[in-house]
């Protein structure tokens, strides 16, 4: 045992550990108490009281984040910081299947320091250190493909049910992995390849993993109602997702190419693998340019993994919003596995490992500076807030999905959310004697319905925070109402 172990001893994995151990610390010390967009809010108050017909949270609920959520709101006032650190830990648990799986990839004296080189991911680690589904998500990914390999690997069947449990734990945290089940199929036609599996045994293991999903899937529906109710929110949900809201290709104005663009070269590699960071961006080139020889681990573990990283990607490019870098972090978490496995593969000259030493130390300073900007910089939304709270004259304001974030701040002035300029010209005419303004979201959506509006507002303030935790709303304008004269309404 001690021979054994004594193989993972050295350098690179010493620095591993250290770095591993240093961001899970700085990320329970930053955690952020901020809900700045709608779908924050509608998880912080699905902590609070969970009713999804209220949108607390929306379709489908996802009931084991949220009751991840409660049980640490038990000791953390804030449901919002509740929420974070439930994906801290998760994810933070994920350091076991991750090295589990790539040490199948690498050198025993390289498996730490490639588990750290995925765990560091500056832009997964800020995704992490947010109230949103994905940290918790990713965590469970990666605890569900292990044991996937774990499953392959036994030649007892009753193995099988450990990843159908976990798959249905993942798809009870996001209902957006669904694809990544077709890691199942794939274990399953491996076994019946090889004779391990018959027909009948095949059917009753999905059985089992259908009966797994109705766990989840009864409870939210039993507290909604029954599973009439369940099934006309889901209709509801997909209808908004794939043709109004949801930025799927049938809700998106973005040509093919566009998609396909944004995906894999601005969100997956500029965003996710190098944390909009030149010198990332350039040491990942630089790595794979002089270490590109093919890893070396279990051919069918790349397999699996090339086959799920694809099936994701075309599930992003089709399905997700491509204007939200988080919907593509699982493509971003199987693409640095599999760069690890390459640049991790073999041993290296000492050149080599200082080169991806410093590599890593510098994934991890960039990190750690992304996760201080993150908790100590105010997110644009809660900067109007307070701006608007210090008018000392009555106001209304009319927002686009701001509003949900000011209503979950209970700010003290009047606010409601508009999308149609015959909605706001009848309703900001009850208010004659109070200052009108409106957000740069709600000028835009007039000016696309063909409403010229340019000579009735001016630019009261602008509102900026980080792009990479809030894509949508990182810029904010507020314009203030120049009320029309009489002949010119």
């Amino acid at each position: 045992m001690r021979e054994k172990m004594g193989k993972y001893v050295s350098l690179a994995n010493g620095v591993g550990a250290f770095a591993v151990i240093a961001v899970f610390v700085l990320q329970l010390i930053w955690v952020p108490s901020f809900a700045a967009t709608w779908d924050m809010v509608d998880f912080a108050l699905g902590v609070l009281h969970f009713d999804m017909y209220q949108m607390q949270p929306h379709f489908p609920g996802y009931p084991y984040f949220i009751l991840g959520g409660k049980a640490l709101h038990l000791f953390v006032d804030d449901p919002a910081q509740a929420l974070t650190l439930f994906n801290i830990f998760l994810y933070g648990s994920a350091i076991i299947p991750l090295f589990l799986l790539i040490k199948r990839m690498t050198g025993p004296s390289y498996a730490m320091m490639a588990t750290a080189f995925i765990y560091t991911s500056s832009f997964t680690i800020l995704m992490v250190n947010q109230p949103m589904s994905e940290g918790a998500a990713l965590g469970m990914m990666w605890w569900y493909i292990w044991s996937l390999v774990f499953a392959t690997e036994k030649s007892h069947n009753a193995y099988l049910i450990l990843p159908l449990f976990l798959f249905s734990l993942l798809l009870g945290i996001r209902l957006s992995y669904l694809v990544l089940g077709i890691g199942i199929l794939l274990v399953l036609y491996r076994k019946w390849k090889s004779g391990m599996l018959k027909v009948m045994d095949m059917l009753v293991y999905i059985l089992i993993a259908i009966l797994f999903q109705l766990l989840w899937v009864s409870g939210i529906s039993i507290s909604e109602g029954g599973y009439g109710s369940f099934l006309r929110l889901a209709l509801s949900f997909t209808n908004g997702h794939f043709q109004e809201w949801g930025g799927a290709i049938g809700a998106s104005d973005l040509s093919m190419s566009e998609r396909f663009i944004k995906l894999l070269f601005v969100n997956t590699i500029w965003v996710g693998g190098a944390g909009r960071s030149l010198l990332l961006f350039l040491c990942l080139v630089v790595g794979l340019l002089v270490f590109r020889n093919f890893p070396v681990g279990k051919y069918y573990l790349t397999r699996l993994m090339l086959i799920l990283l694809g099936s994701y990607f075309l599930w992003a490019i089709f399905a997700q919003n491509v204007m939200k870098p988080r919907h593509a972090l699982p493509l971003i978490g199987m693409c640095l596995f599999l760069i690890a496995g390459t640049l991790f593969s073999r041993r290296r000259s000492s050149g080599g490992t200082l080169f991806l030493l410093l590599f890593l130390l510098f994934q991890v300073f960039h990190t750690s500076k992304l996760l201080y900007i993150h908790t100590s910089e105010t997110p644009a939304v809660y900067q109007m807030a307070d701006y608007l709270e210090g008018e000392d004259r009555p106001l209304v304001v009319y927002t686009w999905e701001e509003s949900r974030v000011l209503e979950y701040l209970a700010v003290p002035f009047t606010h409601k959310k508009v999308q149609t300029y015959e909605v706001f010209a009848t309703d900001s005419g009850y208010y004659p004697d109070r200052d009108i303004y409106l957000t740069d979201k709600v000028v835009e959506g007039f000016k696309d319905q063909g409403i010229p509006v340019e000579e009735f507002i001016k630019v009261e303030k602008h509102f900026h925070s980080s792009e990479l935790t809030d894509p949508i709303y990182h810029d904010l304008t507020l314009y203030k109402w120049e009320k029309p004269r009489k002949g010119e309404e």
